[in-house]
């Protein structure tokens, strides 16, 4: 596969990021259950994961308590899960902790799980959220039918739950151009559902690969993004999550 030259650089350094007072841990956590936010729960090292969200929070025994999954066989492997990871992003913060195992209980009437308050949250503005690279092999193609210009077609890089980068060639220089706005974006995150969301330009850059040839990478953020379309793009990002880490295994 062909990849691009690029400089090195240190990890980020996520302790300015990082809340570790239980009080803002609560304070953070209520937000996510105030603002009914969808929460991606990684479990069984990335083997599984249910989307689901949280109900309640009890500080004074250091639990929290989720809702049940729509998969039942989800849901037991995330019963036999040691360690778990939690993404949401609430306000358009990409929030992710991990906790340790959780239990099956009866909330109100219904089952649902209860698990330990993380120690640590670590929060991320949304120009931080996670991206990951859509498939080279198939790829994923964003269909931008108001262009001034005719409908176009260009092929996604990576996405994120706050936009997605695209790749030109040279020759299509100007198909895309900073600050340009489009209404109306269309991609196909198979097997979950169309996403259909307007697209403002924030910046275009230009790319050497290893074999010599230029690219432009255009990166655009997601306009009128709402709870059903954060969610087709959660599930996706989950299962190429999912899809990486099995074949990383």
């Amino acid at each position: 596969m062909t990849e691009e030259k690029h400089s090195g650089s240190e990890p980020a350094d996520l302790s300015r990021f990082t809340l570790s007072s239980r009080a803002e841990i609560v304070q953070h956590l209520r937000t996510i259950i105030d603002q009914r936010q969808n929460v991606t729960v990684f479990s069984n090292k990335g083997k599984s994961f249910i989307i689901t969200r949280l109900l309640d929070i009890d500080p004074e025994r250091g639990v929290m308590v989720l809702d049940w999954g729509a998969k039942e066989h989800e849901n037991r492997m995330l019963l036999q899960s040691e360690r778990n990871v939690f993404v949401s992003a609430p306000s358009g913060v990409k929030t992710q902790f991990a906790t340790g195992e959780a239990r099956e209980i009866s909330f109100e009437g219904a089952p649902a799980f209860e698990a330990p308050l993380p120690a640590q949250v670590i929060r991320l503005q949304r120009r931080d959220f996670f991206r990951i690279h859509t498939p080279v092999a198939q790829p994923v193609l964003c269909r931008l039918p108001d262009h001034p210009d005719g409908e176009k077609l260009i092929p996604l890089f990576d996405i994120s739950l706050g936009g997605m980068a695209l790749t030109l060639t040279p020759a299509q220089a100007g198909w895309l151009n900073e600050g340009m706005v489009l209404r109306q974006a269309v991609i196909e995150l198979k097997p979950f559902g169309v996403l259909q969301v307007g697209v403002e330009v924030r910046h275009v850059m230009k790319l050497q690969l290893k074999n010599g040839m230029e690219t432009l990478r255009v990166g655009c953020l997601f306009q009128g993004m709402n709870t059903p379309r954060e969610t087709l793009v959660q599930r996706y990002i989950a299962q190429l999550e999912r899809e990486r880490r099995a074949l990383v295994r």
